[in-house]
């Protein structure tokens, strides 16, 4: 029985999470690995999370992003350290195809618009991540963000300003 319970859990919020951590750390891999450790906790845990299950899973996954990235941080600091001593890094890319036109035309449309998003401000990005891609309502968006309510509307409005700003600007860019 409980285990259909978190098994429910996790369909039902699995997408709005990955999405959110995707949108902080900009990397498939550390997003799925800090996604299940965000269900890992919640699983563990599930009897302190109250009603609202899923600004309580945002916010562990938020903790657990800025707990990777204080470590991420620490280690670049160390490899720039070992660099002034010789040491050099190597970077890589990777690439994904998609067969169909529309599915082309569809990824190239979404990749401008993360490309726009990922030049917002940290706290507009985040807000933009919850609300639009996790579907957190913006009372939520403020607890989770530690803000006021007014505060999120405003973040949020700007957020979208700017992404307009900045997604005209890259159409004048292609012409």
């Amino acid at each position: 029985m409980e285990k259909d319970i978190l098994e429910g859990l996790y369909r039902r919020h699995t997408k709005a999470v990955y999405l959110y951590l995707y949108s902080l750390c900009h990397d498939h891999g550390l997003s799925e690995d800090l996604m299940q450790e965000t269900f890992l906790r919640a699983f563990c845990s599930i009897e302190t999370a109250g009603e609202e299950l899923l600004p309580w899973l945002l916010r562990v996954a938020r903790n657990l992003y800025l707990d990777a990235w204080r470590r991420e941080k620490r280690l670049r600091s160390q490899k720039e350290h070992d660099r002034h001593k010789g040491e050099t890094d190597g970077a890589g890319g990777e690439g994904n195809g998609d067969g169909i036109l529309e599915g082309m035309i569809r990824k190239e449309q979404n990749q401008r618009l993360y490309r726009a998003i990922q030049k917002l401000k940290d706290t507009e990005r985040e807000a933009v991540a919850l609300y639009y891609f996790a579907g957190v309502s913006q009372q939520e968006i403020a607890r989770i963000l530690d803000l006021s309510h007014g505060n999120t509307r405003v973040i949020l409005y700007r957020a979208r300003k700017n992404l307009k700003k900045l997604l005209d600007g890259e159409e004048m860019m292609e012409v």
